[in-house]
């Protein structure tokens, strides 16, 4: 089923304020929540759902605190690129996996502490 990429396009807004552009924010990232079975479905993600709505929500959280309305304006383009991409099949599976890969391979990302790494010889 092909979709009409027009449909997803939003026209680049530039804030004024960050009250509309927090708002924005939240249209945005309720779009890729609704959007989470059709994502998965797309690009075969053996995730759960809640495990990609939950990565999704990471991704908006470390813009969280970004206070430069320029960079929130870019922020927000940005974020409606990324969906239009994801939603229309644009991107390939590696360019949607690479949110994963703290999940795929968790021994990679433990932390170790001073002495586990002293005994590696890595420290």
């Amino acid at each position: 089923m092909p979709t009409i990429a027009t449909n997803l396009a939003v026209t680049t807004k530039v804030y004024t304020s960050p009250a509309k552009a927090t708002l924005d924010a939240v249209h945005l990232y309720r779009r890729f929540l609704r959007a989470v079975p059709t994502i998965v479905r797309l690009y075969q993600i053996d995730f759960p759902l809640p495990t990609v709505r939950s990565k999704i929500r990471q991704e908006f959280e470390r813009q969280r605190f970004v206070t430069s309305l320029p960079v929130i304006n870019i922020l927000i383009a940005k974020g409606h690129m990324e969906y239009q991409e994801t939603i229309n099949f644009w991107k390939q599976k590696p360019q949607v996996f690479k949110y994963f890969v703290q999940e795929e391979y968790p021994e990679r990302y433990v932390r170790k502490s001073f002495v586990d790494k002293f005994l590696e010889g890595s420290a």
